[in-house]
């Protein structure tokens, strides 16, 4: 059995993913493909445009066999977080042999794979010139992701494909595979179609957020190319039902956590004391998270980093748990959001060797979990108590809890 694994948010799902799960299935002779995925919280620190059931559907019916939740301490975390919070709990599982991750290149699939190597060589070894030009570009205000590819340049060719939002977590799989020496062989995949941030949604390859953008403005699922018949159909039986879901929607939530803990606000991840004192004068003039993070934002602090950071302060993130879970080796379960009743050899397999446990059934989680594990899954309990509550608010669905939301079985 070779079993292959893909991390992603499928916010939402798009013809781009299912011709990376065909592709890798295709060429890499695949029996059966994982993915683990982001919850209520997705990496820029914003919630899912969509619930994470309808996300995991649509996974499954465009070529997934089984989703597993990516804890949101990772989920909502940097780039290198989310990256080793995702590759260790792959390793745990002690039965993926390739992880497949689309990325755009400047030559063969394989040649890009050397220059991911060789880039993530240098930033695991820190030559003095590297971290001399890095320091240079952070004290001159740059951000830290503009700042690396500055410092990089005498290293290695077109640094700035680093600032390209899937070289960056090509970057940071491939590093985080380095640094555990991990036995799972790294595949990376040519972006097809449009551009990451491109905002055409009139194309069968357009991106995740050019479809959010068009059906919000146009209001109209079905002439979004970028779908596949089965994602588009979850969309429209969701659509003003589930789903669109805002960061503007948890403005309300967000003030009332940031009063709550701005005495303590460097406890959290992501934070530092300058983005602290930012935020705290800056809370005068709150009106709407987004407004908030606009009026934070600087040269030195991009949006996503405040989004981030703001994701932290809701949910209650702090650094103290982070650490112990990072020493505990980031995995600690693998929590089960929906499987294809075909994949059944691929679950007795993985009950064989894995090394955390599998967790399928809420309410079983005490009997199951302790320590650094039930600390993170309350944390995702969190998370999806506030995005419930919103789906509540803003679309009057039953407020139903995590010990209530069905496993999604295809």
């Amino acid at each position: 059995m070779k079993v292959g694994a893909i991390i992603a948010e499928y916010n939402p799902f798009h013809n781009g993913h299912k011709y990376q799960i065909e592709k890798f299935r295709r060429e890499q002779d695949i029996d059966y493909v994982i993915v683990i995925m982001s919850g209520d919280f997705t990496q820029r620190g914003e919630p899912a445009w969509m619930p994470k059931h309808l996300r995991a559907k649509a996974a499954l019916m465009g070529g997934a066999d089984l989703v597993l939740e990516l804890p949101v301490y990772y989920a909502a975390g940097s780039a290198a977080v989310f990256a080793e919070g995702a590759v260790a709990h792959l390793n745990a599982l002690n039965c993926v042999d390739a992880l497949c991750f689309g990325c755009e290149t400047f030559s063969s699939e394989s040649q890009h794979l050397e220059w991911l190597k060789k880039t993530a060589h240098i930033l695991m070894a820190e030559p003095e010139d590297y971290k001399a030009e890095l320091a240079c570009g952070l004290k001159q205000g740059y951000s830290y992701p503009v700042s690396r590819a500055l410092a990089l340049q005498t290293f290695i060719p077109m640094p700035e494909l680093l600032m390209q939002p899937n070289n960056i977590l090509a970057l940071e799989y491939v590093s985080a595979l380095e640094k555990s020496h991990s036995a799972i062989q790294p595949i990376p995949v040519q972006r097809e179609g449009e551009d990451y941030h491109s905002p055409n949604s009139d194309c069968f390859f357009a991106s995740a957020s050019a479809v959010r953008r068009a059906i919000q403005c146009k209001n109209d699922i079905d002439l979004q190319e970028g779908l596949p018949d089965t994602s588009r159909e979850i969309i429209r039986t969701g659509f003003h039902r589930e789903l669109p879901v805002f960061p503007e929607d948890f403005s309300a939530f967000f003030a009332a956590a940031f009063l709550r803990s701005a005495p303590n606000l460097s406890r959290y991840m992501d934070m530092t004391e300058e983005i602290a004192n930012r935020m705290i004068s800056c809370f005068k003039n709150y009106q709407s998270l987004p407004d908030f993070l606009m009026e934070v934002k600087n040269k030195a602090y991009t949006y996503s980093r405040l989004s981030r950071c703001a994701a932290h302060i809701l949910l209650e993130l702090d650094k103290e748990t982070f650490a112990r879970a990072q020493e505990d080796n980031y995995a600690c379960y693998g929590r089960i959001l929906g499987f294809r009743k075909a994949a059944a050899p691929l679950l007795g397999y993985l009950k064989k060797n894995t090394s955390i446990p599998l967790l399928s059934k809420m309410a079983d989680h005490q009997h199951i979990l302790s320590g650094n594990g039930l600390r993170l899954l309350e944390a995702d309990i969190r998370a999806a108590d506030y995005y419930r509550t919103v789906l509540q608010m803003k679309y009057g669905q039953p407020l139903k809890n995590e010990f209530t939301q069905n496993i999604i079985i295809l």
